[in-house]
This record gives C-alpha cells, structure tokens and sequence, in this order.
C-alpha cells in the first residue's frame, strides 16, 4: 500500500479521528496523518504483538502504540530521551545494523526516518531480517513527485536531510522487494496540496506498508 497526504482536509480528518478516539495527537499536526494511518494498518493486530520502532526519536509512535493498547514495544535510535518507568524498551544504536535476533518482530515502523541519511539497502535488510515470516514494515517519508532540491547545509537533528522524489520512491520500492518485501500497490498517488512547509521547503507526506515474504 502506498498513500500520499493530498490534503489539510485528510489531517483535519485524522486529527478529529484520534480526538473523538481519545488517542494522543502529535505536535506536529500533518504527523496525525501518519499516526492514523498506522492505526488503521493495525486494527486487527494482537495487542501483545512485537513491535519495533526504527528510529523512534522522542518516542511519539511509542506512546502512541502504548495508547492503542500493545504491550510489547520496542525503540532504537542513534540517540534516546531521558527514560524512567515506560510501557516500552528503548535500545541505542544503529537501525541500519541492530543487535535484535532474527525474526523477532511481527511489526516495524519508521516515522519520518528514511529521509535523514539512511541507506536504503541496508534499512530494508535489517527489517528483512529481524522481521518474522509475514512480518510488516510501515514507513513514511517527506515526499514530492517532483525533485525539491535541499542544500547539504541544512542537517535536522544534526542528519541530512532530503525529500523524496517520486523516481527515488520507484527506487526505494525496488530495493525493498529485492530484500524480500511484497507491496500490494506499487502506483504512487498522484500529489495535490503542499502541506508540510518545513526550513522553508514546501512538500507532502508519503507512506508505505511493507509485507515480508516468506
């Protein structure tokens, strides 16, 4: 599945759908898009599930996990917040290269990671590999069908950064299904509204569910 956010109406959606749902809202605004979206991808998922957040940062989609009642999670980022009692394991190191068994998670999930430097085979590999059989990997990322240029200068949380083109998406799809990963639709929807303005960039969301063969 891949979807594209069109639309502040589709935030606003969202936004009202984890309020009416007593579910935490993101600071972010536009990242409720993601965070429902992972909600839905979810629904009919065991609550006690293994689930792993591959640069979980300040740990949003970990509380928001949490929130929607699974009991199992996981974090790891090259950096952690300060940590004292929490319904999740944090681990610090590299998502590209972690110390997980093989087959340990039935989910993994990448909010707004992908973009900031990391290589793609070896992200796919690794969730490939700590993924179980029929395991599934959500990713979004900043995206706009056409090439929006960033200059190496600007570094977010101290990280490159870039913003997808639709052929780097073709390009990442690719990778993935070659590291052993099945995407049901592989057309990219079509981008309408510029709803995310960030260092004076102007773009949009994607997102992407991932299923590993067996």
């Amino acid at each position: 599945m891949i979807q594209v956010l069109q639309s502040w109406l589709e935030i606003g959606n969202a936004t009202l759908s984890l309020q009416h749902q007593e579910l935490p809202t993101h600071i972010t605004v536009q990242k409720n898009w993601d965070q429902f979206l992972l909600a839905q991808q979810l629904l009919h998922t065991p609550k006690q599930s293994a689930i792993l957040d591959l640069g979980c940062g300040d740990c949003c989609t970990l509380k928001f996990l949490a929130a929607l009642g699974f009991t199992n999670l996981f974090g790891i980022d090259l950096h952690l917040p300060p940590s004292s009692t929490l319904p999740y394991k944090l681990h610090q190191g590299d998502l590209m290269n972690t110390s997980f068994p093989d087959e340990s998670f039935d989910w993994a999930v990448s909010i707004s990671v992908i973009e900031h430097g990391v290589d793609l085979k070896a992200f796919f590999h690794e969730a490939y590999r700590i993924l179980k059989p029929n395991g599934m990997l959500f990713v979004t990322t900043d995206y706009w069908e056409d090439k929006v240029e960033v200059d190496s200068s600007i570094q977010p949380f101290g990280l490159s950064w870039q913003i997808f083109s639709k052929p780097q998406v073709e390009e990442a799809i690719a990778i993935a299904q070659t590291c052993g990963f099945d995407l049901e639709q592989d057309s990219i929807p079509a981008c309408t509204d510029k709803t995310v303005t960030w260092y004076k960039k102007d773009y949009t969301f994607l997102a992407s569910t991932f299923k590993k063969t067996t």
